[in-house]
């Protein structure tokens, strides 16, 4: 192939905030990624409460949940497009990132909620889904799925951090080593819930944090979670931050919670660090725009480190651009996953192509 195809990218993540949709000029070399365009349409208060549910819903109410949500995706595509096409034309793939349902390697797998050969044959594109089970199969994380993307688009970076509903990150080495990545701590999901305490739905710009005072008996139990002390490998489900919702949740006030976990998260992020080569870190993501938490992650740095936050569009867009690329790979028979990364026996092509798609 030796023109860049044109592939739309989706993202829902665990803030379940809306749906973000990226349109890339993707291929033929792995580094060669544009970024076109961009749009986040936001999830309704109904919307927000049923996605957040799921993770309590049994497989019939998922179902429910599962086809009222395809259709609504598909509209907001099909409008999206017929914006985008006027302009760029159209796309020859759609990566499909679906919305977890369920997250437990070595439990009972992993699970994206979303009805991609009905997305495929509703859209006329083939679309790119199930990115993670190849890789849960070969005995790996199958998160986070970024890293790859990293290493190859964004190479100059010693690390890139995406502040969302989970903080994960990707440790980019400086010379022929393995990529490290793995999920760190609660973010995103842990703010907005205690800003939702204050009767906001998240945090504007950290100022409720700023005023905060940190709770040390708070920090030291937020120190203590186990998923601190377990070796990577590893990766995290909204579930799983449950110990550090009771713990904030029981700080008397919201913005001491929000100053306590603000603080954690900088200090948690910074730890994860140590031992690797300094160099920059792109941070993207919704908590990049929260600019109490982006200084406190700027003064928790380790020396000789310095941090960057790219444009707006590559903040919101970057991980719906990222599926965009591992969807390219896909349907080309390429690497989405890494060994190094998830803990997989292999080096994995993951997803799974739905409509035709002749590679070429």
């Amino acid at each position: 192939m030796t023109e860049p195809a044109l592939v739309l990218g989706t993202m829902s993540g665990t803030s379940c905030d809306g749906l973000d949709l990226a349109l890339c000029a993707v291929g033929p070399a792995p580094e060669n990624l544009e970024l076109l365009a961009f749009t986040s349409v936001p999830y309704s208060a109904d919307w927000r409460s049923r996605l957040r549910s799921l993770g309590q819903a049994d497989a019939q109410e998922a179902a429910s949940i599962e086809q009222d949500w395809t259709l609504w995706v598909a509209d907001v595509i099909k409008g999206t497009r017929r914006d985008w096409e006027k302009i760029h034309g159209v796309p020859a793939l759609v990566g499909f990132s679906g919305h977890t349902w369920y997250h437990e390697p070595g439990g009972r797998g992993t699970r994206a909620m979303g009805d991609a050969a009905w997305l495929a044959q509703t859209l006329g594109v083939p679309v790119v889904a199930d990115y993670r089970s190849a890789d849960v199969e070969a005995g790996g994380q199958g998160a986070p799925l970024v890293p790859l993307f990293d290493a190859h688009v964004f190479s100059g970076y010693a690390c890139c951090v995406n502040l969302g509903g989970i903080l994960n990150l990707t440790l980019l080495p400086p010379a022929a080593d393995a990529v490290r990545a793995w999920d760190v701590a609660g973010c995103n999901l842990l703010l907005n819930r205690q800003a939702m305490r204050a009767g906001s739905a998240f945090d504007r710009n950290g100022q409720m944090s700023a005023r905060g005072q940190v709770s040390t008996e708070a920090r030291a139990q937020l120190d203590g979670w186990a998923f601190l002390a377990q070796k990577g490998p590893k990766s995290l489900s909204a579930e799983d931050l449950a110990p550090l919702h009771d713990i904030l949740d029981a700080v008397p006030l919201p913005e001491d919670a929000l100053a306590t976990a603000v603080d954690w998260i900088a200090s948690t992020f910074a730890s994860a660090l140590e031992g690797h080569a300094p160099g920059k870190v792109l941070l993207t993501g919704g908590g990049a725009f929260n600019a109490h938490l982006v200084e406190q992650m700027a003064a928790h740095l380790p020396d000789a480190w310095e941090h960057t936050v790219p444009d707006v569009m590559w903040v919101d867009g970057k991980e719906a651009a990222a599926f965009a690329w591992l969807a390219w790979r896909t349907a080309h028979g390429q690497t989405t996953s890494l060994a190094s990364v998830t803990g997989a026996h292999s080096d994995i092509c993951g997803g799974r192509v739905f409509g035709n798609f002749a590679a070429s």
